[in-house]
């Protein structure tokens, strides 16, 4: 099965970036960002095999120039935390052609962008020179505003519904698998837009480099995503390896094992033993199981004599203690009356 990627990111003011520098970035080329007064030069970097831009057919002139679109982009927009652009990285079939991998992408770019409203600059990356060289892959950066006769219009805030980017998945998935069938025949490598755990597949995916540290892998220097990486390379190659390592090593322990007679006798008794002590687990099991039953529910008379034994015993209680406040008030009152008698009456 061929390799499948089609990730969406969108370009943030908030983020620090601008959709001028990420143009001239991918396409390799210098651009001057009206907005910030910078000129972004990337022209030394390479790599770059292809690269266009196409345009809705009611999309003005000025707008189908790179540095024009992508400065008037950034100025449709004038809030801090716009997102000025949208970028859809995908990766192409190693087994096309190049001329062909430029035909493919054009043509998603064309029915699946341009034909949605959008204007869509692309490059088509070579692979890097110290990585895979299978990694062919094409940056798009699409606008996120309506595109009309007189510029950008309104935002197409559909393209922010995560079904949009299902949908678009699932568009290069056809596509890709169309242009290999035409060019390679029914045999052809196909694609799937699902991903690795739908697919049941316990390989690891990769994760994107990113510009930082694509740049730094094609100089020789590693970086934390390019270590990242390899270390899922090295476990899936050994997961892949796994199962003929383990086929391998028991062959290797079998070849050097003396084949005696079976003992059957030995078996049955192992068998025998096995049964035993599976029955002992089961009885344990079911003894256990009657100690956690729920208890029966108390019946009605039962807790009625609780309540009322309850209620008696309360009522003994403030008895006595009735009894003995009572005993207490008449001994007050007795020594009262004695004091009362040695207490002599003044007469007028």
């Amino acid at each position: 099965m061929a390799q499948f990627r089609l990730e969406v990111q969108a370009i943030k003011r908030a983020d620090g970036r601008s959709a001028v520098a990420a143009a001239a970035y991918r396409a390799a080329t210098s651009l001057h960002d009206q907005r910030l007064e910078m000129t972004f030069d990337y022209t030394a970097k390479g790599g770059v095999a292809f690269s266009g831009l196409m345009a809705p057919d009611a999309a003005p002139a000025s707008l189908t120039d790179r540095e024009r679109l992508w400065n008037a982009a950034e100025a449709a927009d004038k809030r801090a935390d716009s997102r000025t652009a949208r970028e859809v990285l995908i990766s192409l079939p190693h087994e096309l052609s190049d001329d062909q991998r430029h035909a493919l992408v054009r043509a998603f770019v064309q029915d699946s962008l341009v034909a949605r409203g959008m204007i869509a600059d692309y490059a088509i990356h070579d692979p890097d020179a110290h990585g895979d060289p299978r990694n062919h892959h094409a940056h798009i950066l699409v606008t996120t505003r309506r595109v009309t006769p007189e510029g950008f219009g309104l935002k197409g805030r559909e393209w922010d519904n995560p079904d949009a980017v299902r949908a678009l998945r699932l568009e290069w998935c056809e596509i890709q698998n169309r242009h290999l069938r035409q060019h390679l025949g029914p045999d052809a490598p196909q694609v799937t837009h699902h991903s690795l755990a739908d697919q049941g597949e316990a390989r690891e995916p990769t994760i994107h480099l990113g510009p930082s540290a694509s740049g730094m892998e094609r100089r020789g220097e590693a970086s934390d995503r390019g270590d990242i990486n390899r270390r899922v390379r090295e476990r899936n190659q050994a997961r892949k390896d796994g199962p003929a390592r383990l086929r391998d090593l028991e062959d290797r322990m079998a070849e050097g094992l003396t084949r005696g007679p079976y003992p059957i006798g030995a078996v049955i008794r192992e068998f025998e033993t096995i049964h035993a002590t599976m029955i002992a687990e089961r009885d344990g099991w079911a003894r256990e199981l009657g100690r956690l039953q729920r208890p029966a529910a108390p019946r009605a008379g039962d807790i009625v004599r609780e309540v009322l034994a309850e209620a008696a015993s309360a009522r003994a209680l403030a008895k006595g203690t009735l009894i003995a406040t009572e005993g207490r008030i008449a001994r007050g009152r007795a020594r009262r009356a004695s004091l009362a008698r040695w207490i002599p009456i003044r007469r007028g």
